[in-house]
């Protein structure tokens, strides 16, 4: 899997939400949401047609999400993280489902609080308040999160980038030096997996927040910020990955306003 298909939703989306629907690739973005479930099947020639376009501007647009052509970003759709992972979910036990989150949330936010503690809040507040580049890498899921987190920091008139779709192309990271910090928000460490190689050719200090402590996930960053006392690798109802972070996120939001704003 390329790392750039762990935000190609978010790219499809903004271009989506920015409702310029005379643009190409407007209408590009707008035929391949819609038309995800049956994406394999979809060809090239399907698409000029349906979409009144010709195959240079198919390339084109391809190229503008880190994708060398179609049949690239095609097969990369069937191997997405979505955002939740539904398949697991037992819609026969509904009745159920409240009480059983409820618990898994109490249980992970006790596990939070006993391995990301007070110390590293504090820490990761001094590396934000840097007068230097700050980005947050992340994938699909956990964007929404850290853009509110970003938000918030405004308020203390602290200026980050969130980066989430077409990692390989973004012009922020090319610029960076050696003196800006890189934060990598991965719960279940697929995304730090994935983007471990271009997170090495990547300048600047580079940091993790994640639940996976394989031990490989190192060596690309000068410290690994462990949210819980297991390796979670498997969240599969992406508890952490959901409530954890925003969870971690708010603690360290409000630190932060609370020393410099």
């Amino acid at each position: 899997m390329e790392i750039n298909n762990l935000g190609l939703l978010n790219s499809l989306s903004l271009i989506v939400n920015a409702g310029k629907s005379d643009n190409i690739e407007y209408v590009l973005a707008q035929y391949i949401l819609k038309n995800l479930y049956r994406i394999s099947s979809v060809s090239i020639t399907e698409i000029t047609e349906e979409c009144f376009t010709s195959i240079s501007a198919i390339r084109r647009f391809c190229e503008q999400l880190g994708y060398d052509n179609f049949s690239k970003l095609k097969s990369s759709v069937t191997k997405l993280v979505f955002p939740s992972n539904l398949r697991y979910r037992d819609i026969e036990e509904y009745s159920n489902y409240q009480s059983h989150i409820k618990s898994l949330i109490n249980d992970m936010i006790i596990d939070i609080d006993e391995h990301f503690n007070f110390e590293k809040i504090s820490f990761l507040c001094q590396l934000l308040h840097k007068d230097v580049n700050i980005v947050f890498l992340c994938a699909n899921n956990t964007s929404g999160t850290i853009a509110k987190f970003q938000q918030e920091l405004m308020f203390a008139s602290k200026v980050t980038h969130v980066i989430s779709n077409s990692f390989t192309k973004n012009n922020v990271l090319k610029s960076f030096n050696a003196e800006d910090i890189i934060i990598t928000v991965s719960a279940s460490g697929k995304f730090a997996e994935l983007s471990l190689e271009f997170v090495k050719s990547l300048k600047g200090h580079k940091f993790l927040i994640t639940g996976n402590r394989d031990q490989s996930l190192k060596s690309a960053y000068e410290d690994v910020f462990y949210i819980s006392k297991n390796s979670i690798s498997n969240d599969y109802l992406s508890i952490y990955g959901k409530y954890g972070i925003t969870y971690i996120l708010d603690l360290l939001s409000m630190q932060y306003i609370f020393l410099y704003s």
